[in-house]
């Protein structure tokens, strides 16, 4: 140090001392609002230890707005450097100018603003030499806060001068923090706002909070019920909880909070706002639809810019939080069934393919079951005990199938599971159901029909997979009550080919190819003449092959196909029979198979009225034969259909009498005018009486009733000596001949002429 600043110092540590001295006669106190914070630091810099120490004695036990002052001291610019890079805080340097160069603390402040950053800190320049005075641009340029000799720092002036340096240090820090502070709330928002479900929600938001406060926190997140949780209605349950509060995940809050936080949750949700505490805030987060409450600790109280801060985060995180919400609906309601709470069928397919995808191989299976006669429960009952039985049934499948298996509910009453073969047994889930399930005062007992489908045994994704099953579910209704069908290659080939015939009777029927009607005599075997014929319906595909009644018929049954396929029927019968009535001269009667899916159609009887009127013929030479299917029909709608034709005229027979499982009583409630002998009972009338006795009861009970009987499948002579000894009067079958084409049984006819 050069004479002049040993002067200098001397002055300042000499006569300014004492004047400091004489003019304290207390401690000082700068008036302000009575905050409890944290103290002002002040870094003192100054190469002269004695100007440290007058510092210091003039400030102590000052405080500037309730706040004390913590001095930092540094005796040189390179030090003070130091000190700056590594401490916070600090809000005034008050520098000398000449220390180790004659520009050193010239040259520091440029460092403070340009290198370090520190915009908001005030600089107090000191020198003792005037002649070193910066420049006024360089003060302008560095915003130095003021510049004195330290002749002219007095007590007073000192603590004027650092004072107003303080609040002008602390406006600026409010201002920066609130920018930091705003800018940080934009990135905050953005980041939550992608995230789609409420565990992600709730990491971002304790991330963004931490990082806007700058403060490791203790976060609570309380989020209310809705209709996608499993949490009981009106209540708020912790789905994040960390710090303090971090053993309290996932309980609900009435059973896992103390009183005094539970309190403040409930303050919070009924003022829907943020309420700030000594060390803890609460914010609020509604939706409309759900609500949350956030709780949060800090080792700190929160500065005012904070809690504004907070408030306007707050406002973003309520529509963060409601797109969330949102989002957790949509998506719950496009992957799950809300009924019974499953994964639907979409989710439940999308989760097979991903387990085939990771566990190549392995024994496991999907099972697909549904319940017996659910629509009767839904009918007599109404939707909403259905709707009750189908929770119940979903709850026990959970309960005997157990986590390790895909459960999903993937339409009206049909359950899909996937897993390990030996979890899924179908025994095993039968005799689960043996116990009824109690619904709204009715028990109802449950039988489940179950199609299983190996992986092993099956190709392609979880699409195929459940059809595979499915197509085992299929085979499994064609039983009474609960049964159990697995599926095999021969089931899959057996469905293409009924769908490949599907697909050509369609053609056959729109372009009349490879359709045409048989004929088979029906004798008076008293008179040996020709009472009539049953017209047969053949159908010979595109690949030349004949293809059994028996299996189009039902399949066109299925498909309404029967109903274009039995009008033509009817059409080529009759427009046949009048032409031969005409040729021969014979009142011809006819018989015609009508399924009861035919007869169940509305229009059915009006149809049959226009091809009776079109043809010629009269009603009376027309025989329905019908099927016990009938009896399965709506008695009510059945009765209605069979008296309408009664009334028209036309004659009503039931086909194969004795081999179905209606009652004698439910068939003889019908409107009939003759029953046909099914030829099971004639293949061994000839044999003994005791074989004989079916075919005589039928032929006495028609009697009773007044009505005709017909024995069916004649194929010998000695079963047509046998019937007509009983009785019977019309007979039929290949005794007689057999079905023939149009042609062939005209030729047939002609040559019985000579003989009629």
């Amino acid at each position: 140090m050069d004479s002049e600043q040993e002067a200098s110092s001397a002055e300042i540590t000499g006569d300014d001392l004492l004047r400091f001295a004489e003019e304290r006669t207390d401690e000082l106190s700068i008036a302000g609002p009575p905050v409890v914070s944290a103290p002002w630091r002040i870094l003192i810099t100054d190469d002269d230890e004695e100007v440290h120490r007058a510092t210091t004695f003039a400030l102590r036990g000052l405080t500037i707005d309730g706040r004390p002052l913590q001095l930092l001291h540094a005796s040189s610019a390179t030090e003070a450097e130091a000190l700056l890079r590594a401490e916070r805080g600090i809000a005034v340097v008050m520098l000398d100018v000449v220390m180790e160069t004659e520009d050193a603390g010239l040259r520091l402040v440029s460092v403070i603003r340009d290198e370090i950053g520190l915009k908001s800190l005030r600089i107090v320049l000191r020198t003792g030499q005037p002649g070193y005075a910066p420049e006024l641009d360089v003060i302008r340029r560095y915003d130095i806060n003021d510049y004195r000799t330290k002749s002219e720092l007095s007590q007073t002036r000192l603590v004027t001068t650092l004072t107003a340096a303080v609040r002008a240090w602390e406006q600026l820090e409010t201002v920066a923090a609130a920018n930091r502070g705003m800018n940080a709330v934009a990135r905050s928002s953005n980041t939550i706002f992608r995230a789609r479900e409420m565990e992600g929600f709730s990491r971002l938001l304790v991330e963004r909070l931490e990082s806007l406060l700058e403060e490791s926190l203790s976060v609570l997140i309380c989020v209310a019920a809705s209709e996608i949780s499993p949490q009981p209605p009106d209540s708020m349950s912790v789905v994040l909880s960390t710090g303090v509060y971090a053993s309290r995940q996932g309980m609900l809050i009435d059973k896992g909070l103390d009183a005094e936080l539970l309190r403040g949750i409930r303050r919070c949700a009924a003022v829907r706002a943020c309420i700030f505490e000594p060390g803890r805030f609460f914010i609020w987060l509604g939706s409309g639809k759900r609500e949350a409450v956030v709780v949060a600790e800090l080792a700190r109280p929160l500065r005012s810019v904070e809690q504004k801060l907070l408030e306007v985060f707050s406002a973003s995180l309520a529509v963060s939080f409601e797109n969330v919400d949102l989002i957790e609906r949509l998506d719950f309601y496009a992957y799950h069934d809300p009924l019974t709470r499953l994964a639907n069928r979409t989710r439940f397919l999308a989760e097979v393919d991903q387990d085939l995808f990771a566990h190549q191989g392995g024994s496991r299976c999907l099972a697909v079951a549904d319940i017996v006669r659910f629509s009767d429960v839904n009918d007599a009952l109404g939707h909403q005990c259905g709707d009750s039985l189908l929770t119940g049934v979903a709850k026990r499948l959970r309960a005997t199938l157990g986590a390790t298996v895909i459960l999903a509910r993937v339409s009206g009453d049909t359950f899909a599971v996937f897993g390990p073969e030996n979890a899924i047994d179908p025994a095993g889930l039968q005799a689960a159901f043996q116990q009824p399930f109690f619904v709204h005062g009715h028990s109802l007992a449950v039988q489940l029909r179950i199609g299983l489908a190996r992986v092993a045994d099956c190709r392609g994704n979880a699409a195929e997979l459940l059809r595979s099953a499915t197509l085992a579910l299929n085979r499994a209704r064609q039983s009474e009550g609960g049964s159990f069908s697995l599926f095999s290659a021969q089931l899959s080939e057996d469905v293409q080919t009924r769908v490949s015939m599907l697909h050509n009777l369609r053609a056959a029927i729109d372009f009349k190819r490879g359709l045409s009607l048989h004929y088979q005599p029906v004798m008076d075997v008293e008179s040996d003449r020709l009472w009539g014929v049953e017209a047969l319906l053949r159908w010979r595909n595109d690949f030349g092959e004949q293809v059994a009644p028996r299996r189009f018929i039902p399949l066109a049954e299925r498909t309404g196909m029967i109903h274009e396929l039995g009008l033509w029927v009817l059409e080529q019968a009759l427009e046949r029979i009048a032409v031969w009535s005409r040729q021969f001269g014979q009142n011809l009667n006819v018989a015609i198979n009508v399924s009861a899916v035919q007869l169940r159609a509305p229009d059915f009887v009006a149809r049959l009225r226009c091809v009776l009127e079109f043809s010629d013929i009269v009603p009376e030479r027309l025989v329905l034969d019908l099927n016990e299917a009938v009896c399965r029909e709506s008695a009510e709608v059945m009765l209605h259909q069979l008296q309408s034709l009664r009334a028209l005229g036309v004659k009503l027979a039931m086909d194969d009498f004795g081999t179905g499982t209606s009652s004698l009583r439910q068939l003889l409630e019908l409107p009939l005018d003759m029953l046909k002998l099914d030829s099971g009972f004639v293949a061994d009338v000839e044999l003994s009486a005791s074989l004989r006795a079916p075919a005589a009861s039928v032929l006495s009970l028609a009697r009773l009733r007044g009505l005709t009987a017909v024995a069916e499948g004649v194929e010998t002579q000695g079963q047509a000596r046998a019937l007509r000894e009983m009785g019977y009067r019309l007979m039929q079958g290949f005794h007689y001949a057999e079905p023939m084409p149009s042609e062939q049984f005209e030729h047939w006819l002609r040559a019985r002429m000579p003989a009629d």
